[in-house]
């Protein structure tokens, strides 16, 4: 099993990224797979877990550690990916910009880590770029690219206060459609 921490969108921007996701859908017809979750930046992607009753343990106490602050937006993106089912598709998403309270946050989140379980890697350890994604899968690359084609043409900069720390649980480590979820959300 794997697990994530994630902090979790306020209401404004859980609205905002369900319209770029309608909009993206209308534009390219990718699903809806990131309705799945509610709109999220992720502090770590997805890592192994040596059980969920410690990992929920781990995630009460760190959520106590951090206190709301604000996520700025500052670019759109389009990936490729294979995330979901092998097949090639894409992945869009609104780039984050990478405060000092932001990287202090994830830093915590990794020491603290360490400290419980040891090492965790996860893909992107070193190189993670902060982002909330609002479209994956269900679509070709090319649909993708069509969809961002038009919604680059909006004014897409916000800012949003995120007061909530989210839990996601994989039950496959795969992470196949339909084996994971936001298993629990406290605030900060």
């Amino acid at each position: 099993m794997k697990a994530t921490i994630v902090l979790i969108a306020d209401n404004d921007a859980e609205n905002y990224g369900r319209k770029l996701m309608l909009e993206a859908h209308r534009y390219g017809r990718m699903g809806f797979e990131m309705a799945r979750l509610p709109q999220h930046v992720s502090l770590k992607q997805p890592f192994a877990v040596p059980g969920l009753e410690a990992m929920e343990a781990f995630f009460d106490r760190f959520a106590k550690e951090l206190c709301p602050f604000d996520i700025e937006f500052v670019d759109m993106d389009i990936f490729p990916s294979n995330a979901l089912g092998g097949a090639e598709s894409g992945c869009m998403s609104l780039r984050v910009k990478e405060t000092p309270q932001l990287a202090d946050a994830q830093k915590k989140l990794n020491e603290e880590l360490f400290k419980t379980f040891g090492s965790c890697p996860a893909e992107h350890d070193n190189d993670y770029i902060f982002h909330m994604t609002f479209a994956i899968g269900g679509a070709d690359y090319e649909s993708y690219q069509k969809a961002y084609d038009e919604l680059r043409k909006s004014d897409y900069k916000q800012t949003f206060r995120f007061r909530k720390l989210g839990l996601l649980y994989y039950d496959d480590d795969n992470i196949a459609p339909g084996t994971y979820f936001c298993y629990k959300v406290c605030d900060i």
